[in-house]
């Protein structure tokens, strides 16, 4: 599991990311899945 501090720094990037529109819906969910795969889940 993350810790708390982890946790937070992840969902603060990850809404960081959804936020900017230079993203297309494609590289976000890029950046979601490795995002998610470095923190040790499994897709």
């Amino acid at each position: 599991m993350l810790s708390p501090e982890t946790a937070k720094m992840y969902r603060d990037f990850y809404d960081l990311v959804r936020e900017d529109p230079a993203l297309d819906q494609d590289m976000t969910i890029l950046v979601g899945l490795s995002a998610a795969m470095a923190a040790g889940c499994e897709p």
